[in-house]
C-alpha cells in the first residue's frame, strides 16, 4: 500500500510541475500558479514520506543516467511544445536559457562518468552485467 501511494504521489508531482510549466507559458487560462505550485510540493511531501527508508530510489548508476536522460529529455519536450504552441515564459524558463542547459548537461555528465566508472568495476571484477 504504502509503494502504491508513493508512485501515485511522484506521478502526480509530475502533473503539477507540468501544470505549473503550462500555467507559466500560458497565464491566462485562467488557473492560478498558486494550486500548481500546492499541489506540486504536497505530493514531493507525501512521496518523501511514504518512501520506503531501506530501499535506494535506483540500484545503479545506469538507472540514474537514464532517469537523467529522459526526465531532460520530458523537460525539453515539454518547452519546445508549449514553444510552438504560442506560449512564452513569464519568468525566463526556455529553451534560450543558458543556465537550464549548463544544469541539465552537467548532470548529465556526472551520470555518465559515475556510469562509466562503475561499469569499469564491475568489468574488472568478472561479475559481468548488472541491472
Amino acid at each position: 500500500m504504502k509503494k502504491r501511494v508513493n508512485f501515485i504521489s511522484q506521478a502526480l508531482a509530475v502533473v503539477f510541475f507540468t501544470l505549473v510549466v503550462i500555467i507559466d507559458f500560458f497565464p491566462d487560462i485562467g488557473i492560478n500558479m498558486s494550486i500548481g505550485v500546492i499541489g506540486f510540493v504536497t505530493f514531493i511531501m507525501f512521496a518523501v514520506l511514504t518512501r520506503q527508508k531501506q530501499e535506494q530510489v535506483f540500484s545503479s548508476s545506469k538507472q540514474v543516467l537514464i532517469f537523467t536522460v529522459f526526465s531532460g529529455t520530458y523537460f525539453f519536450s515539454l518547452l519546445i511544445i508549449l514553444s510552438l504552441l504560442g506560449g512564452a515564459s513569464q519568468v525566463g524558463v526556455g529553451l534560450t536559457n543558458p543556465i537550464l542547459w549548463g544544469l541539465y548537461l552537467i548532470g548529465a555528465l556526472v551520470s555518465y562518468t559515475k556510469y562509466k566508472k562503475e561499469l569499469k568495476h564491475t568489468t574488472n571484477n568478472g561479475s559481468g552485467t548488472f541491472q
